[in-house]
This record gives C-alpha cells, sequence and structure tokens, in this order.
C-alpha cells in the first residue's frame, strides 16, 4: 500500500495555526484584523496564500494573548511529518479501509503522542471514533468523538470551523442510534458556525445534505426537501460537485415519500446522471 507522502512546506501551516488560535478566541477575521491589517489580507495568510511578515505575526500574537512562538512551536521536519499523518488518514478514509485507519491512528498515537498539537489529537482521534462507528462499534466510536470534541468545545458557543467536522461525526453517531433529535440539533449549530465565518466552505453541502437525511429519517420529508435544497444550490452556486449527487438523491426520496412522483424522478435522474459522470458507487 503507497501512502501519500509531501515534504513540501510553505505557509499554510503558519496560516492553520493562525486560524486556531483566533477560532479558540472566538474571533472574527474581521476582529483580530483591526488595528493590523485589513481582513482580507488575513484571510489570505490564513489560507496560506500570503506570507506574514515577522511583525504582522507579533502583533497578532500580542491581539490573541499568545506568544509568538506558539506559530513556530514545531521543527520543520515534525510539520511536514503531521501534514503526511493528515494526509495518510485522509486517504485510508476514502478508500474505506477502516481496519488499516485504526491501526495506523494507533502508531501515530503512540509514535507522535508528545509532538501532538490539541488540534491534531482532536483530528486524529475524531477519524478514529468514525472508523470505529463505520464498522459497527457505535459506542466505541461515539464515545471517541465525544472525548475529541472535547478537548477544544467546553462551551454553548458555536463550534470553531475546525470543530465543524468533529460534531458531524458525532451527529452521524446520534443518527446511528436513532437519536435524530440530537443531531439534528448538533448539525444546526454547524450550519450556524459556517454562515458565521462567511467562508466558501466544502463542509456546507455536507452539513446540508446530513440534515436532509436526518429530517428523512424523522418523517419530516418538507424540512429534508428545504435543507436538500439549500444544498444543491450551494454546490451549483460555487460550482461544488461534493456531495451534490447524494443531495439530489435525498431531495428525491421526500418528494417519493410526499407521493409527488415527477419531482422525485426528476431528482433520481439527475442523482443518477451525477454517479455515472463522476463513477460514484450507487
Amino acid at each position: 500500500m503507497n501512502l501519500i507522502g509531501d515534504s513540501m512546506l510553505d505557509y499554510r501551516y503558519i496560516g492553520q495555526r493562525i486560524r486556531e488560535v483566533r477560532q479558540q478566541r472566538g474571533m472574527t477575521q474581521q476582529q483580530l484584523a483591526m488595528g493590523i491589517c485589513n481582513q482580507s489580507q488575513i484571510s489570505r495568510i490564513e489560507k496560506g496564500v500570503e506570507s506574514v511578515s515577522a511583525d504582522t505575526l507579533y502583533r497578532i500574537a500580542r491581539k490573541c494573548g499568545v506568544d509568538v512562538r506558539i506559530f513556530y512551536d514545531m521543527a520543520q521536519n515534525e510539520i511536514s511529518e503531521m501534514q503526511n499523518i493528515r494526509k495518510n488518514i485522509l486517504y485510508l478514509q476514502r478508500q474505506q479501509m477502516y481496519p488499516e485507519l485504526i491501526e495506523y491512528i494507533e502508531h501515530c498515537q503512540t509514535e507522535e503522542s508528545g509532538r501532538l498539537s490539541v488540534i491534531d489529537q482532536q483530528f486524529i482521534l475524531c477519524q478514529k471514533g468514525y472508523a470505529y462507528l463505520q464498522l459497527g462499534q457505535i459506542p466505541c466510536g461515539f464515545q471517541m468523538i465525544q472525548q475529541a470534541l472535547k478537548l477544544t468545545y467546553h462551551t454553548d458557543r458555536l463550534p470553531a470551523l475546525y470543530e465543524v467536522e468533529v460534531i458531524l461525526a458525532l451527529a452521524a453517531g446520534y443518527a446511528l442510534q436513532g437519536d435524530q433529535r440530537s443531531c439534528i440539533s448538533w448539525l444546526h449549530k454547524c450550519r450556524q458556525s459556517l454562515h458565521q465565518y462567511r467562508e466558501l466552505d466544502y463542509r456546507f453541502p455536507e452539513v446540508f445534505y446530513c440534515l436532509a437525511r436526518a429530517y428523512n429519517a424523522s418523517e419530516d420529508y418538507r424540512l429534508a426537501i428545504e435543507y436538500a435544497s439549500q444544498g444543491i444550490r450551494y454546490c451549483e452556486d460555487h460550482r461544488f460537485c461534493h456531495c451534490l449527487e447524494k443531495l439530489y438523491y435525498e431531495c428525491g426520496y421526500s418528494y417519493e415519500q410526499l407521493g409527488q412522483s415527477g419531482k422525485a424522478e426528476r431528482c433520481y435522474a439527475r442523482s443518477r446522471m451525477l454517479s455515472e459522470l463522476f463513477c460514484l458507487p450507487e
């Protein structure tokens, strides 16, 4: 098995660290930028498409109330190694190789335990828990995902962007246990968080899809159609293909349950077309 490697180091890691610290402080990009630079520059820095000067980085650290060295707290080889770990985990997840994924994560937790940031620990623990969910070991996986979320999320505030994926996994755990009410409640927190940050984000379609599926499971087909339709519009407006096939399917299922066979078939037809176009498994 060939895992993905990447030895290239660029500005993305520093930008990622700035974003993590900003979100942990509950600040928007505009609030962080005030008195330092403009919001668009903060956005570019966080995305890793623009370098940050030492003076700007110092002022960002001072405004966030942290030591500037927090942005350089991993050596270059350690940063590259964490990038590789994340890519390898996502590769195994996409291939649905869940036993191998769990084995790989346990190895990383042993070998890298002293060098993982809290955000990295959260990511790894969440991915491990989600793998257990997919293997049918729901109580074990669900507990791990809850532990992952508690590493950073302790209040009733809206989740930060890096917490959204953890909450999506948590919602999946609730759904597998038949608790659609809790599933829907957490998904709406994700939706509100993504709206608050107002950033183009691939997680939006996933949230809309999960909401549509949860409302279908609750037999609230009109709300399922509403959120599936919002997800479809978002994908089409921003040219996202992610989740589009699944969104059309959920929309079609809802129309079918309401007896609107014509609309259902049109949605199913688009879902099939997208499945064939992108060679997605049915």
